[in-house]
Parts: structure tokens; C-alpha cells; sequence
């Protein structure tokens, strides 16, 4: 029997008087990476907020890792005004000099140590995030559309990290609407739609039989 990381049980959110996610219930399986999906404004960002804690709930319950053991990777990093190795040492501060070095080298910034993070191009700062983040040895990662806007070999090395780091382990939680990217990664899907958790099921099982007319156009039109 598969172990569970997160529980979310009847998860409500209202913001300004409306409910942007609605009794929203299901469990994140561990060392598997689940796709959260949907049409533009149905509610993924808020979402994967909502699971980290940044939002309030207005109901509802979430069992899972502590926050400290939970990272999140925002679609746009947010930079400090620090070089990239400080940047780096910020985040993942029990890291050894040697072991922050080796991470940035994974992520092919070993020449831009001493530079400006903010000057990174939109690539290396996502790289930056994803490896500060992963060298954190989090329980549970959210990633909110990681790879948007980047170029092919800043997408390759997001999604061949991820892979990595799911057959060590970790549980990933990822909102994205590339579905070539979602077939290459994706262990499971959850189909919001409306802020409503309209499909929930084994990605393979949701490419061929989706249970919601929602997930059907997307399907249709993606």
C-alpha cells in the first residue's frame, strides 16, 4: 500500500467575500510527482499556496510535513540583492562551502558565483531556485509552473532534476499546462476546475479516460 505525504481533507478557500477553492479533498502519494492541472484561473497557484501554508484556509484540514520540511518553487524567482552563491547559502544555509559549490555546478552556475543573482538570465535563476531548494533536503516539494517561459535546456535540466530527485525520494506537487511535460513527468493528476477537484487519478488512467467534460476540452485543446 502506497504511503501518503499529504492528506487534504474538505479545503476551502474565500478571498475578498468569493470561495476560490471549494471543498477540495485528496491524497498527495509519497515519492511520486502529482500534476496539479487546469484552465488558466482555476485555481492551481492558489492551490499549491494554500497546501504550503501561504494562505489561509477559510475550512478544511491539511496533514502533512511540517512547513520548515516543505519547499516551494514560484514560477518567477524571487531574488535577493546578493551574488549567487549567497543567494544560494540564503536558502540552503546548512550547506558546506564545497556542497553549495557542487549543487551550482549541477545547475551549471559555477562561473556566475560572484555575479549579481538579478542578472541571472530567467533560466539560471530558476536553476538557482530549484537546487537552493533541493539541497534544503525538503520532505515535499511544490513547484508553480517551473519551467514557463524557459528555454529547452533550462526546461531539460528542471525536469531531469525532478526526476532525479523523485527516484530519491521526494514528493513533488507541480501545477503546470504543458502536456507533453505532464506526460513525461507526471505520476498523477489533479484536475481542478472552477477552483473544484473535478478528476483525480493515475496520469495514464487520466490521458485515456478523463472523468470530467472540463478535463476532456483541455485534453481536446491543450
Amino acid at each position: 500500500m502506497s504511503k501518503i505525504t499529504l492528506d487534504v481533507k474538505d479545503l476551502s478557500v474565500t478571498l475578498a467575500g468569493k470561495k476560490r477553492l471549494d471543498t477540495i479533498s485528496c491524497q498527495v502519494q509519497s515519492e511520486k510527482l502529482t500534476m496539479v492541472m487546469g484552465h488558466n484561473g482555476a485555481g492551481k497557484s492558489l492551490f499549491l499556496k494554500a497546501l504550503h501554508g501561504l494562505i489561509p484556509l477559510s475550512s478544511g484540514k491539511i496533514v502533512g510535513p511540517e512547513r520548515t520540511d516543505a519547499k516551494l518553487v514560484f514560477q518567477k524567482p524571487i531574488l535577493l540583492r546578493r551574488t549567487t552563491e549567497e543567494v544560494f547559502k540564503f536558502i540552503a544555509s546548512d550547506c558546506t562551502n564545497t556542497e553549495a559549490r557542487d549543487w551550482l555546478s549541477l545547475a551549471g552556475l559555477s562561473d556566475h558565483l560572484q555575479h549579481p543573482a538579478r542578472r541571472l538570465s530567467g533560466g539560471q535563476a530558476q536553476k538557482l531556485m530549484l537546487v537552493a531548494m533541493l539541497a534544503t533536503q525538503p520532505k515535499l516539494l511544490f513547484l508553480d509552473e517551473p519551467t514557463a517561459h524557459l528555454d529547452y535546456e533550462s526546461t531539460a535540466f528542471v525536469e531531469n532534476t525532478l526526476k532525479t530527485a523523485r527516484a530519491d525520494g521526494l514528493t513533488i506537487i507541480m501545477a503546470s499546462h504543458n502536456r507533453t511535460q505532464i506526460k513525461r513527468l507526471a505520476d498523477h493528476v489533479l484536475f481542478l476546475d472552477d477552483g473544484k477537484l473535478v478528476d483525480d487519478q493515475p496520469a495514464a488512467d487520466f490521458f485515456s479516460a478523463p472523468r470530467h467534460e472540463a478535463a476532456q476540452r483541455w485534453l481536446d485543446f491543450a
